[in-house]
């Protein structure tokens, strides 16, 4: 063979072979692609399931937690109607019923049986059990989940002294403070048993003030500060001094020894007068005295109005002032308050911002914050329990009553009303000893 002819037949070969080899990858490929598609089917549906169980079981976590609540607030109810006198039947049909209501009324797809309800003297126990229909996690064949709650209260007897302290600054304007009153009385309606057993009518009593820019001490002005409402205020005007008279009722803190403490006001222990101009930032709202009466408690809360700057630690300084044994010489004979070493009894003050402390009377004192944060280490060695409410406060807000709470479990940081009355629901229960044990 010539080398031409051997030429042309290696590259006819090589042509043939190329063609061969190349059919072989796309058959190759093809088969490729037909593992590929049977291992992701295969990879797909494993991925699906485990996705399905974590959609569903979030969901359950979420309803169960809510019918947790629900159950917990139901035997709460349970418990104060037992402390008022209802027999255990209608306290277990009065504990089934609250918690059907708020499980028909708020949980779509969760079923749960009519709770099981057991009563002895001072405890209310409560038990369910709920499913909750599955969506993705039916595609194993699993179409339903269920859970198991329990909760218990039990209430103890004893004297307590609260005070409500609540901020007005004009930060809490429209809806805010229309939330405010709303949990402040959920909270007093907690509280105050509506018929208490002969003999207990005092067992638990409140006192309230409210604060903005500076404080309103109303009739004590003179006894807190050693002055008359009526003031003058001195000015050069045209090269000449002029007088200003007013009245006025609004105070300031305190300086010296006594600054962060709860002695009664005196000799080099008085309160600063707010000055002519300061007095107009200054709530009406003047100081509410311990009562176990719900009516001036409630109409106190409808009074409550927004408006000036924040001085938060005049609000802390006012509720620890109610609710002292050493202001008993101030304070009205009806509200005398309890001695610190009352057998049986406690004391708590419920502090509540929705912003900075930012105003002070003299800032040779300290700031609003520093002085708010020395005030509550202070109430705190006394025993006092203190709550402590940031309302979509601000950092700075929630970092001071965070350090006033007496503890993490006592402070709270709502963001809309229904969270805001929860808090406040959750404190009227706590202070009242009714607590859920398990």
């Amino acid at each position: 063979m010539s080398l031409t002819n051997m030429s042309g037949a290696f590259r006819a070969h090589r042509g043939n072979f190329a063609d061969r080899l190349w059919r072989r990858s796309l058959d190759l490929l093809a088969l490729d692609r037909g593992h590929v598609a049977v291992i992701l089917a295969l990879a797909v549906l494993p991925i699906a399931l485990v996705s399905g169980f974590a959609i569903d079981f979030q969901l359950l976590t979420t309803k169960k937690n809510k019918a947790q609540y629900n159950l917990d607030s139901a035997v709460i109810a349970g418990t104060r109607a037992l402390r008022e006198g209802h027999s255990h039947a209608e306290v277990k049909q009065q504990v089934s019923d609250y918690f059907m209501t708020a499980l028909s009324s708020s949980e779509n797809f969760l079923n749960c049986e009519s709770p099981t309800v057991v009563i002895d003297a001072t405890d209310v126990e409560a038990s369910t059990r709920c499913s909750l229909a599955t969506t993705l996690s039916a595609i194993a064949g699993v179409e339903e989940m269920s859970f198991q709650i329990t909760t218990a209260t039990t209430y103890g007897i004893g004297k307590v002294d609260v005070a409500f302290v609540f901020d007005v600054s004009g930060s809490m304007g429209g809806s805010r403070i229309a939330d405010l009153k709303l949990a402040a009385h959920d909270a007093v309606n907690t509280l105050i048993p509506d018929d208490p057993a002969v003999g207990q009518e005092d067992d638990i009593r409140i006192s309230m003030v409210a604060y903005n820019g500076a404080f309103n001490a109303g009739s004590y002005f003179q006894a807190v500060t050693g002055e008359t409402p009526e003031q003058t205020y001195w000015y050069r005007h045209d090269g000449e001094w002029r007088s200003y008279h007013y009245s006025t009722t609004c105070v300031f803190e305190r300086a010296g020894g006594e600054a962060f403490t709860d002695a009664a006001p005196g000799d080099g222990q008085y309160l600063m007068a707010a000055g002519v101009y300061e007095r107009n930032d200054c709530s009406n709202a003047k100081p509410l005295e311990l009562t176990s009466d719900e009516t001036p408690l409630h109409d106190y809360i409808e009074t409550l109005s927004a408006g000036g700057n924040t001085a938060g630690h005049l609000g802390v300084a006012w509720g620890w002032y109610t609710i002292s044994p050493n202001w008993a010489g101030i304070l009205p004979e009806t509200s005398a308050p309890l001695a610190y070493d009352e057998p049986d009894s406690a004391k708590a003050i419920v502090l509540m911002t929705d912003g900075a402390f930012n105003t002070v009377g003299d800032y040779n004192n300290g700031s609003s914050s520093w002085q708010a944060r020395q005030l509550c280490d202070a109430i705190k060695q006394q025993d006092i329990v203190i709550y402590s409410v940031a309302f979509q406060a601000p950092s700075s807000g929630e970092d001071v009553l965070r350090d006033c709470a007496s503890g993490e479990e006592n402070f709270f940081t709502p963001q809309d009303g229904e969270e805001l009355t929860d808090a406040y629901q959750s404190i009227a229960t706590a202070i009242s000893d009714l607590r859920i044990t398990h």
